[in-house]
């Protein structure tokens, strides 16, 4: 019967389209299947897409059937579902789907204390969930439901443990969670804030839910028109930052890391295998360690805490700041980000270096098997050519005029490219290089 919903339960998450593959009796049945895996209470919360609601209702509903309490803090930016579990014990369940468009959704989970469940966690609940005796239990206790509006301690939390300012900055909240909290935390901590697309909307009619360069032109253009210090984009649910310069230039995620590290705490950074060496480069001349992880925040969070690491920088846009303060919480980047900033006393545009030529390919192959096939060819054959390599994640080969990255996508039959030369010239020369070398197995 459950057959057809096997490519809902995702490596880092379980995600589908609503009302085809996430409806409320799938999710009610997930919501069971949870409480089965995970015996903890639980909070309960999501994002502003107009399916949230009843998705998340549906959820809560599964686990209170299966004995377990719930308390649902209702529509919040993910950082302060991150709160819940980070800092009060909960294990968390999160309905969003984060930078997708609208007809998307799902559900992001953890244990307590920010323990992410992911991989073979989401294997064992999508077992759990395809168990026909599931529900067959002829008596069952019930779970309570509480509800609670955690903002406010959230807000505190923010307030009480990090620093302001006396920037002007433009945020663009992209019509998705955080406007309900990051342009007035940004103001009760002294900043001076404009703000664009910071009207709640479940469509994301401004510029849709990803912060992708192409569509926040006009957050670049306010920026510049009222002289900012600054600009800010966020992604539907808060975890992702996008960082715009005084003159509307858009920051790598390096570029920002890099301000957050000299205008912040500096130390031992974690960065995952796409990251540019421009950061690297920058960590160790001062005297510092780069770990680097797989690709997805879940390796970065963990190994932010295995090594009592300062930052986490993921190239998509996630950060872990202020010494896990509460993970992956992008205002809680923004504001670390600000106050770094201020405390610099200069102009953005003269603080972060340049970034080098880079370009990323994707390369269709037939199946999900077929990829796995051609990464173990490719892998015999690097590792014969070349001396310095990583296997982190994929294969990384790293050169004296830039590095290139063969991985493997996590979620389609894809093999990724990523290169990074120090110059133009150079990035076409390798581009068409390894690009002969993956094409010739395909």
């Amino acid at each position: 019967m459950y057959d057809k919903y096997r490519h809902i339960f995702r490596k880092y998450d379980i995600r589908g389209i609503f009302g085809k593959d996430l409806t409320p009796e799938i999710v009610t049945r997930i919501g069971l299947a949870i409480s089965q895996y995970v015996d903890s209470k639980f909070s309960v919360g999501g994002d502003i897409r107009k399916s949230t609601g009843i998705l998340k209702d549906s959820l809560i509903n599964g686990l209170v059937y299966g004995n377990r309490d719930v308390l649902d803090i209702g529509i919040v930016p993910i950082g302060v579902a991150i709160y819940s579990t980070y800092h009060m014990g909960y294990a968390m369940a999160y309905i969003t789907a984060s930078h997708l468009p609208q007809e998307w959704n799902g559900i992001k989970l953890s244990r307590p204390n920010g323990d992410l469940l992911v991989g073979d966690d989401i294997v064992k609940i999508m077992q759990f969930f395809y168990n026909e005796h599931l529900i067959s239990k002829e008596s069952r206790k019930i779970g309570k439901i509480t509800k609670k509006d955690i903002m406010d301690e959230y807000r505190d939390f923010i307030l009480n443990n990090m620093k302001g300012g006396s920037l002007k900055i433009v945020v663009d909240c992209g019509n998705g969670a955080t406007s309900l909290i990051a342009p007035q935390l940004l103001r009760d901590f002294g900043y001076t804030v404009y703000t664009i697309n910071c009207d709640i909307d479940s469509r994301f009619p401004a510029r849709g839910s990803e912060p992708q360069p192409e569509k926040i032109r006009i957050l670049s253009e306010v920026v510049t028109t009222i002289k900012a210090d600054f600009g800010v984009a966020f992604d539907g649910d808060g975890d992702r930052t996008l960082f715009v310069d005084e003159k509307g230039n858009i920051l790598s995620a390096e570029q920002a890391a890099i301000v957050m590290l000299e205008g912040g705490i500096m130390g031992d950074v974690v960065a995952n295998v796409e990251c540019s060496t421009i950061l690297e480069k920058y960590v160790k001349y001062k005297g510092n360690k780069i770990y680097r992880v797989p690709v997805g925040r879940t390796f970065m969070i963990r190994e932010m805490q295995k090594h009592n690491a300062v930052l986490g920088v993921e190239s998509s846009g996630h950060f872990v700041a202020y010494k896990n303060l509460n993970m992956d919480d992008g205002i809680v980047t923004l504001v670390y980000f600000a106050h770094a900033l201020s405390s610099l006393n200069k102009p953005l545009s003269k603080i972060i270096p340049p970034t080098l030529p880079f370009k990323k390919i994707k390369i269709d192959v037939k199946n999900d098997r077929k990829k796995f096939i051609i990464m173990e060819k490719l892998k015999k054959e690097m590792m014969e050519k070349y001396d310095n390599i990583s296997l982190v994640d994929g294969i990384r080969i790293d050169l004296d005029e830039g590095w290139i990255l063969i991985r493997p996508s996590n979620t389609e039959p894809v093999i990724r490219l990523t290169i990074e030369a120090k110059d133009t010239k150079t990035l076409i020369k390798l581009e068409n290089s390894f690009l002969q070398v993956v094409k010739k197995y395909l």
